[in-house]
């Protein structure tokens, strides 16, 4: 009853998301003015308070981003070259759903309700590496299979801009300066940031449900269960299964799993129709992997319990 009551509160905000979209009261372009405030302003404001109060040493660990990063890379190589004989449009497609984390929108309300604020200092520089791990991969393997970068419909000059200038890694940074030299807003400043950042959990899950669109799902049921196994299971397993062999333990270890057991992000849709890959299976994954997402993570909070 402890982990479901950990769980569900997030699902059922989601619940209630798709609700308002289904019933048009949260349209398009509202969910996607939504979506940007998340984004780029109330995300970065959670994650800049948390950095910037939690000691460099605990927030900067290595050991948790290498693994990251390690799993990551493998994880896109591995399912990228099973692809061989998929479409083009599709092969990159699928090797970019089994890694890329919604870390933001789905991660964070999860492991807030699960594990409190006392984490979101190491998972904020986490997040913030990763968004430059996972930006580097989805370009790789969304270009690789058209053969050469003008054909893929790859901008390099936008992407490389678009990363640096992504608002969680620069949030995420500028916590670990000022946590690196001590700093503090402002109490007022302070105030004001805790306040929008709280924001930034319902609001992502709201925007999350009503993206959704569930007839979707039905035309790639099996690709999207596919990509659900790896992205949703296997990924966070071999990650959980090398940080314990490091000897990682505790609610960082649990946060970082959780993070990384979340569907598959909604940018990865974006990205796949801005390089050419296919947009109904994009879409498809992204669904499904919410939707199964209830199940797994339900459990991934059962183990991690267990395995304490």
């Amino acid at each position: 009853m402890q982990i479901l009551n950990t769980v569900l509160p997030v699902f059922l905000v989601i619940a209630l998301g798709w609700a308002l979209g289904a019933g048009k009261l949260i349209d398009e372009e509202m969910n996607r003015k939504f979506s940007w405030f998340v984004f780029y302003v109330s995300a970065p404001a959670l994650l800049f308070q948390g950095a910037a109060r939690t000691t460099l040493s605990a927030a900067l660990d290595l050991k948790t981003i290498g693994t990251v990063f390690g799993v990551s890379l493998a994880t896109a190589l591995i399912v990228y070259m099973a692809g061989a004989r998929l479409k083009a449009s599709r092969r990159g497609v699928v090797a970019q759903g089994s890694f890329r984390s919604n870390m933001v929108f789905v991660g964070l309300p999860v492991i807030q309700n699960a594990l409190g604020k006392e984490v979101l200092g190491p998972a904020a520089v986490l997040i913030g590496f990763t968004v430059l791990l996972y930006n580097f991969l989805a370009v790789l393997v969304l270009a690789l299979p058209h053969g050469n970068g003008g054909e893929s419909g790859l901008d390099l000059k936008k992407t490389v801009r678009d990363v640096a200038l992504n608002p969680l890694m620069l949030s995420s940074a500028a916590g670990l300066l000022f946590s690196a030299f001590d700093l503090h807003l402002p109490a007022a400043a302070g105030r004001a940031a805790d306040m929008v950042g709280d924001i930034a959990a319902p609001l992502a899950l709201v925007v999350v449900g009503a993206s959704l669109d569930l007839k979707q799902l039905r035309h790639e049921i099996g690709p999207s269960l596919a990509v659900s196994l790896i992205k949703l299971v296997l990924y966070p397993a071999v990650i959980f299964a090398v940080l314990r062999f490091l000897g990682e333990t505790g609610p960082d270890l649990e946060a970082t799993v959780l993070l990384m057991a979340a569907p598959a992000a909604v940018a990865s849709h974006i990205m796949a129709k801005e390089m050419k890959g296919d947009e109904r299976l994009s879409s498809s994954v992204v669904i499904g992997t919410t939707v199964f997402s209830l199940f797994t993570i339900t459990a991934w909070l059962a183990f991690l319990a267990w395995t304490k």
